[in-house]
């Protein structure tokens, strides 16, 4: 059984992110255990002072242009002037660029590393300003583009080293995204939105029948009403079901040269795991193919639950992913 020293040290490790698995082969000496505790609670002071540059990196909260609306996003860069990769984060259906602080941690871990990234909300979530009868793939896409197009003017970023994370439906953007000619080097997906066409969504949203009520719906009245799996209340435009059904993300991962990386929870109910493999079964032409599963996760992946063990090794293993794939900047190179 742990002492209250051990877990306080698995406590500071989580809060400052470290890559790995935190769980197993930890092996230190107590007195390295109450010096790096001593200083991770120096730096959370400093954090809580919102210290730009405090640990590493600067994060500042932005307006985008897109499809003439204002989209809100998060630019997230190391302090140190250096020439950078880029990360694009983006966030699943219905939620939020942060993704209950999931997000917020793949940015930051990225940033100590040299990463730059940059994330926004879609129609309808988090701070955007329109109704989410507006979010669709079309509209999502266009406002991904318009967040790399912003992060290329205002960071120093090697064009040769961007990568995409995408959680759920944005693990579809993201797969959609590579056939778009942005010559991305890696791709990583938390329970990918995968199967081409509208097949998962129709079983979603309670078989072909009320999926057809819903888009008739959605036609003569500008949208359908819909209460998701965790209680939220959505209105689904026609554009959206129009999407899902011509939209082919597996023909894209086909297609696919860089590096992959799938992550998933073997609990989950949502987007199963079987739809996850079929995107490790259909990258025939990635360099790198892994997969990570979060073993008793389901689909939110410890994130919404407080699952802190989950949630650890999704952040941790991405963001492992992503140095290994993309490598740090320039000044740690």
């Amino acid at each position: 059984m742990m002492n209250l020293l051990d877990i306080a040290f698995l406590f500071v490790l989580s809060k400052d992110y470290a890559i790995g698995n935190l769980c197993t082969g930890v092996v230190m000496k107590r007195l390295q255990i109450l010096t790096i505790l001593t200083l991770s609670v120096f730096l959370g002071a400093c954090a809580q002072n919102a210290i730009p540059g405090a640990n590493g990196f600067s994060s500042k909260d932005v307006w985008l242009t897109s499809r003439g609306q204002r989209i809100p996003a998060t630019w997230v860069t190391p302090t140190k002037n250096q020439t950078m990769p880029l990360v694009l984060l983006i966030h699943g259906h219905g939620g939020t660029r942060h993704e209950a602080g999931g997000f917020t941690r793949v940015a930051e871990g990225l940033a100590r590393q040299g990463i730059a990234s940059i994330r926004m909300d879609f129609p309808g979530c988090g701070d955007s300003e329109e109704p989410f009868s507006k979010n669709n793939l079309s509209n999502m896409l266009l406002d991904v583009k318009a967040a790399q197009s912003y992060a290329l003017k205002s960071g120093n970023i090697d064009t040769t080293r961007i990568g995409l994370v995408g959680f759920s439906m944005g693990g579809r953007l993201a797969m959609l995204l590579t056939q778009e000619g942005g010559d991305y080097a890696a791709l990583a997906m938390w329970a990918p939105s995968a199967v081409n066409g509208a097949g998962d969504m129709v079983k979603y949203l309670g078989g072909p029948a009320k999926y057809e009520s819903m888009k008739n719906q959605a036609k003569t009245e500008g949208f359908a009403p819909y209460t998701t799996f965790w209680g939220q209340k959505q209105q689904l435009g026609l554009q959206w079901f129009l999407d899902m059904e011509n939209s082919r993300p597996l023909d894209a991962v086909q297609e696919f040269k860089g590096d992959i990386f799938v992550l998933y929870g073997d609990k989950d109910v949502v987007i199963p795991p079987r739809v996850s493999e079929l995107v490790l079964t259909n990258a025939k032409n990635a360099d790198i193919v892994k997969r990570y599963v979060v073993v008793g996760a389901d689909h939110g992946l410890g994130l919404f639950n407080d699952d802190h063990n989950s949630s650890r090794q999704a952040v941790d293993e991405t963001v492992r992913f992503l140095v290994g794939s993309l490598g740090g900047g320039a000044a740690s190179l």
